[in-house]
């Protein structure tokens, strides 16, 4: 602001609280000692209003119009898209940040609160602690190589795979020991907690056999790698797609405008 507007307002300050801060002498200016005690009441009063600001941001991020979501990489396949577009028609005020994480990092991320809605399909030892919604189920089948074993089979029991390397996550580890438990196998798994489509890309390398949803191992086959060879479980296993957000830690306005908006949206798919 300009020299005159400053001359104005320190005049005016002078007025209101009936003191000479300021002690002017020829072209120079110097705080008088009221003007010393002022500034640092000035500086506490600053300072205050800077911890109320810090203070007040989680209530105002709580209204912000900007919502970040967890997204496993699989959602895609399941009409994510179609569902942020519908969203965006009916709540055009409202953004969206999606970030695309592993099903244990998005857990994980969850609750170190850094987001509070997510889209995962296991929900592992964490169900105590999640407010859960179950959106649909998916048939898992087993994907291998052109070049497996397996090649011939159009169907296979997972008791028959007790000899296979696993690519997976501990999801899948899981599934494997119900089984092979019972028969006294244990399977020598590889835990590699990433991105399907590189899950994919090493079972096309003979990197051992894995377990996938019908949907996303399909989508793979078609647009990908017609190379793999997808074979259905007599075993009657399925992968469950879950909203989930963290059970004690409340939701904003806009977040729960999404997860009643997706809810009903995912619903009306099904039916």
């Amino acid at each position: 602001i300009s020299q005159s507007s400053i001359s104005k307002h320190i005049k005016a300050l002078e007025k209101e609280i009936g003191i000479e801060l300021f002690k002017r002498e020829h072209r120079t200016i110097t705080l008088t000692p009221a003007g010393q005690e002022f500034l640092e009441f000035a500086k506490q009063s600053v300072d205050s209003y800077d911890k109320m600001q810090r203070g007040l941001e989680k209530y105002k991020s709580q209204e912000s119009e900007i919502i970040t979501i967890g997204v496993i990489d699989t959602m895609i396949e399941y009409g994510l898209a179609a569902l942020i577009g519908d969203f965006h028609k009916e709540y055009q005020n409202i953004q969206i940040e999606l970030i695309e994480r592993s099903n244990n990092s998005i857990l994980e991320y969850l609750s170190l609160s850094k987001f509070n809605l997510a889209f995962v399909n296991n929900i592992g030892t964490n169900s105590k602690l999640l407010d859960s919604c179950a959106l649909f189920h998916d048939n898992l089948v087993m994907v291998t190589s052109e070049n497996h074993r397996f090649l011939e089979n159009k169907t296979i029991a997972l008791s028959k795979t007790s000899k296979e390397k696993l690519s997976g996550d501990s999801t899948l580890h899981n599934i494997f020991l119900s089984v092979w438990g019972n028969l006294n196998f244990f399977p020598e798994v590889s835990y590699i907690d990433s991105q399907t489509k590189t899950l994919l890309a090493l079972v096309s390398e003979d990197m051992g056999i894995t377990l996938l949803p019908d949907t996303i191992a399909m989508s793979y086959k078609n647009n990908i790698n017609s190379h793999i060879k997808i074979i259905n479980l007599f075993d009657n296993f399925y992968a469950t797609t879950y909203l989930v957000n963290i059970k004690n830690k409340k939701l904003s306005k806009n977040e729960t405008i999404f997860k009643d908006f997706a809810l009903k949206w995912f619903d009306k798919q099904i039916s």
